[in-house]
């Protein structure tokens, strides 16, 4: 048995129950070995709280034995003083003398420099065979610090003819159910792992949705609105009359739901979103929100779920996924399918 990549597994469990409460910092899980078993295990609980190797150092009861112990850390540990002191000081003034990392940490003000730091005092550090579970883990900060921009995925519901909402007689867009109750609740899952979850005015006005995770035990996102009309969004929308935040990304400040942009590009709606210190985004508008960024290359996943049995004739077109996207899973769920896309590296 590989004993460190059953206890950086070990780590990568406890990483994992930080979950999007740890947003916009990342998951990070950390074990202390000594003559094969575990004396400290902790994880990352919190932004501003403690990292955690310090939660695992505290949790060991005997700091006698720390000096003859193996750390595992999901995550290079940091090297500079933020909310918090370094860890490799930590790990230095324990004289623990082996760390075993799953990856570098994409932050400039560490990456690779608390490898060095603690190599420089002597400490033993072995990266993982394969850093990819552990870069997985933390898609949504690698991310942040590698493209400057907040995590994105774009979702919709289609028709079996690739509709995303009916007509009316009049040949407006009409709100319309097209996926299943076993897909609602995936969604209402997928919200709860987002900060923040967009979509248009126009999606606003028509469907007047809650977008919250009412058929899911999770935390509902922080809820954002993309204003492109030139009036302020009426009040009585249930996106302000009900729990949680709404903020509205528009040209002009109308109330303190406002958050001003530069301009109507997805681009300036993304980087406006980021300055808030919102570091993933779930992307639920109607069919303009959803191929403006398409078309401009701002997503990283695409969820995707159609109804094959459902056949509206006319409508609202589907989003077009550009092709470079490749195909990274499909799932039957209960009457649909779900096809989830990504963005190539």
């Amino acid at each position: 048995m590989n004993l460190d990549a059953f206890y950086l597994n070990r780590a990568l469990q406890l990483a994992r129950l930080g979950g999007v409460g740890v947003q916009p910092n990342p998951m990070v899980g950390a074990v202390i070995v000594h003559n094969n078993q575990i004396i400290g295990e902790g994880f990352h609980q919190i932004p501003g709280g403690p990292h955690a190797e310090v939660n695992a150092v505290n949790a060991v009861e005997d700091h006698s034995l720390l000096p003859f112990s193996t750390l595992y850390v999901t995550l290079e540990p940091c090297v500079h003083t933020g909310k918090t002191p370094p860890c490799t000081d930590l790990i230095i003034r324990h004289k623990i003398p082996k760390v075993v990392l799953g990856c570098t940490d994409p932050n400039p003000k560490v990456s690779g420099k608390g490898i060095e730091r603690l190599r420089s005092q002597g400490v033993e550090v072995v990266m993982a065979d394969d850093p990819t579970p552990f870069t997985a883990l933390n898609k949504i900060f690698f991310t942040n610090q590698e493209k400057q921009r907040p995590y994105i995925c774009l979702k919709w519901a289609q028709s079996g003819d690739g509709f995303i909402a009916g007509h009316s007689e009049d040949d407006a867009a009409i709100r319309t159910g097209i996926s299943g109750p076993e897909s609602q609740r995936i969604v209402h899952k997928l919200r709860a792992t987002y900060q923040g979850i967009l979509i248009g005015s126009r999606t606003a006005i028509v469907d007047d949705p809650s977008l919250n995770t009412r058929y899911y035990p999770g935390k509902s996102p922080i809820r954002l609105v993309w204003n492109t009309s030139s009036q302020p969004l009426p009040s009585t929308l249930k996106l302000f009359q009900t729990p949680p935040d709404t903020f509205v990304l528009e040209r002009q400040i109308y109330s303190s739901h406002s958050i001003l942009i530069d301009n109507h590009s997805p681009k300036s709606v993304i980087q406006a979103i980021f300055e808030t210190g919102i570091s993933s985004v779930l992307i639920e508008g109607g069919r303009n929100t959803l191929q403006s960024f398409l078309d401009a290359g701002l997503f990283d996943e695409i969820y995707r779920f159609r109804n094959p049995n459902m056949c509206l004739v006319k409508g609202v077109p589907a989003p077009i996924i550009p092709n470079e996207a490749w195909r990274k899973e499909s799932i039957v769920v209960g009457q649909d399918w779900l096809e989830i896309f990504q963005q190539p590296e």
